[in-house]
């Protein structure tokens, strides 16, 4: 096994423990019926994981407050991992018409246009993300995993490097 390809399966190895918290946070928007008013977190009811269920709770929450750029996000996302690519794109694309700076949804965009193979198209948005993401660990992990799709290693490596150095400072 070449010095390379032991460098990434440690890489991959490290940066998968990073992004458990995004993992969980996913998991969370995926269990939800809705989000708790006093808070910005969502309220986790169980819905034994339907996705559906939670699409239509996001839904249902964005109804009662169209203006709510953090709760458009979070459907973008719960669509992104139905696999509802257009459709997550153009929700990602209507926050960011209202903002857009608003990193969640860059990466959001990014990662729906690297799964669709506009690769240069993904790059450009996930670039443009970390500039202003303050916890950009996934954006990294996503810019590495596009390098790696690529075939160039070497700047995977990197992003996934930088990625890993963000969550050791306490990052998302």
């Amino acid at each position: 096994m070449g010095k390379a390809v032991r460098i990434m399966i440690v890489v991959f190895c490290l940066l998968s423990a990073s992004i458990l918290s995004f993992a969980e946070e996913e998991q969370q928007l995926v269990g939800q019926t809705s989000i708790n008013e006093k808070s910005d977190s969502p309220a986790v009811e169980n819905l034994g994981n339907s996705i559906d269920q939670a699409i239509d709770s996001a839904r249902q929450k964005i109804k009662e407050d169209p203006s709510s750029l953090k709760d458009k996000t979070a459907l973008g996302y719960l669509l992104l991992k139905k696999g509802s690519l257009e459709e997550a794109g153009k929700v990602f694309d209507e926050v960011l018409e209202v903002n857009g700076n608003y990193h969640k949804a860059l990466t959001g965009k990014g990662i729906v246009l690297s799964r669709m193979g506009k690769d240069q198209e993904a790059e450009e948005v996930l670039q443009n993300a970390l500039q202003f993401n303050p916890n950009p660990v996934r954006t990294y992990y996503e810019l590495g995993l596009l390098y790696e799709k690529r075939g160039d290693f070497v700047q995977a490596n990197t992003e996934y490097k930088k990625g890993i150095e963000k969550f050791k400072q306490g990052r998302k």
